[in-house]
């Protein structure tokens, strides 16, 4: 009998105790499953953030109305994943999530241009307001180009020009017309095109525009006053300086801006206490070495005499065309010379890696030098020990993820770069880059291309917001003032969102 039973046990037994063993084995897979999962989530740049209560019952109505998107989007065969920007633009406005996006805090808008902040309709509609703005109508040719504006004095319009507001008055179709010339779009995201001269374009056809020191004045009012109604409370312009005029008193000094930006904020201050404003000095890639020691040593002259404005120096341009950041080098190792001399810092605020190249290796110079915070760094990931690097220094990246898509450096949004930045703990914001001249206003349109193509959570929103006002050029007074108000901002819109939805 015990021989019979010993038989059992060979024959049945050890397959039971093999299985027994697999159990455990998968207990402990499904542990160390966890472990791992819960080490990922500790490299996130968002690791830091705890939820509420409140913060948490939102999440949840989130995840449920993007999901419910998708699903609505699928059913009808709307192919959202392979669409431009420009295509989709109507159909994030019906959205949801796009009006609880407007009504949520945003903090700061830290990477933004002179030249691209404005909305087109309101430039023409401002612009033909003045009897001396002018349109260029003739093909392009060297000083100009088709749809150029610009203000001259009567007798002094050179030949091609015509009066702006009798030519949109004579041509019915022209606004139109103008309009896509000032407005970057890109359609189809398999066709090619060169869109760093379609870019460039846009931004000559209003070069002319802005040093009229009338038109200045509205422009930037109008422009802000549109970021604080999208709920954005800081800005941090990459400023190209230049001379002011009027016909009544010719050129005013460089500096006339910053008086002229000022005056702008105390007088938005009647309104809106919190919004703040600051200046980073941009110059462009393809100047020479000397050129640009120029550029600094004025950006110095000017941040000595408006400290509280200018808060550090850029160099703008597409990085294929321009010189590499370490050609610069000479200038770079100046900082310090030009520091003491002048009493205080310029960090850099360099636009780098935006750029889908490995060749492109200006994110290397990045973390060796004073730089703050990163311009795009597109293909930071390609460079695992720079990226390293620049997580311990705590430099942030400044994402445009619509820019990115319009200018041709990413198609697909659910691959951006960003994605592996912020999962690699690399401290981002969300900005706009140049939001009119890709024809539209504000912030919540990248916000919303974050969200929901980047999975986000409100975790990773609340992490993105707060980032922008911590890594922000804000001296340690403002910054504490900045981030009491948006605690207070961001716990009403939580508060007033839940019980809307």
């Amino acid at each position: 009998m015990m021989r019979k039973y010993f038989t059992y046990a060979l024959l049945f037994g050890f397959p039971l105790f093999g299985c027994q063993n697999t159990i455990t084995g998968q207990t402990a897979y499904e542990q160390n499953w966890m472990e791992l999962e819960k080490e990922n989530k500790a490299r996130s740049f968002d690791s830091d953030i705890q939820l509420t209560a409140d913060e948490l019952s939102l999440d949840k109505k989130l995840f449920q109305l993007r999901n419910q998107f998708f699903a609505e989007t699928e059913k009808q065969k709307i192919p959202i994943y392979n669409s431009s920007f420009n295509e989709i633009k109507p159909l994030i406005e019906k959205t949801k999530i796009f009006s609880i996006l407007q009504s949520m805090p945003k903090g700061g808008l830290l990477h933004t241009h002179s030249g691209g902040v404005t909305d087109v309709k309101w430039v023409i509609t401002a612009a033909r307001k003045y009897k001396e703005c002018y349109v260029y109508d003739q093909k392009d040719n060297d000083p100009f180009i088709f749809g150029q504006l610009a203000f001259f004095e009567n007798g002094k319009v050179p030949k091609g020009f015509v009066n702006l507001d009798k030519k949109l008055n004579s041509d019915a179709n022209f606004e139109k017309k103008l309009q896509e010339l000032l407005i970057l779009k890109r359609d189809n995201l398999c066709s090619y095109t060169n869109y760093w001269i379609e870019f460039e374009k846009r931004f000559k056809r209003i070069s002319l525009l802005l040093p009229y020191r009338p038109f200045f004045k509205e422009y930037y009012m109008k422009g802000f006053r549109d970021l604080m109604k999208d709920k954005v409370q800081h800005v941090e312009i990459r400023f190209i300086f230049d001379e002011l005029y009027d016909f009544q008193h010719g050129k005013y000094p460089l500096k006339t801006s910053i008086s002229d930006l000022q005056d702008i904020v105390k007088e938005i201050h009647h309104s809106d206490p919190q919004f703040s404003l600051k200046l980073i000095y941009s110059s462009f890639k393809f100047l020479d070495p000397k050129s640009i020691e120029k550029q600094l040593e004025t950006a110095f002259e000017l941040k000595k005499e408006f400290p509280d404005m200018i808060s550090g120096f850029d160099l703008v341009a597409d990085e294929a065309a321009g010189n590499r950041i370490h050609s610069f080098q000479q200038n770079w190792e100046k900082l310090n010379e030009l520091s003491k001399k002048y009493g205080v810092d310029m960090p850099l605020f360099l636009h780098a890696g935006e750029s889908t190249s490995v060749f492109n290796k200006n994110v290397l110079d990045i973390s060796l030098l004073d730089n703050r915070r990163i311009g795009h760094g597109l293909n930071l990931i390609y460079f695992p020990k720079t990226m390293e690097l620049i997580k311990s220094q705590n430099k942030l990246v400044e994402v445009s993820p619509i820019s990115n898509q319009v200018l041709g450096y990413v198609s697909d949004m659910r691959n951006h770069p960003a994605r592996v930045l912020l999962s690699n703990g690399i401290q981002c914001s969300i900005n706009s880059d140049d939001p009119s001249v890709y024809g539209y206003e504000g912030l919540s349109y990248d916000f919303w291309v974050a969200f929901m193509y980047w999975e986000l959570d409100v975790k990773a929103l609340k992490k993105l917001v707060f980032n922008s006002v911590n890594y922000s050029s804000l001296n340690k007074d403002e910054q504490k003032k900045a981030t009491e108000y948006l605690n207070k901002q961001w716990a009403d819109f939580v508060q007033k969102t839940n019980s809307t939805l």
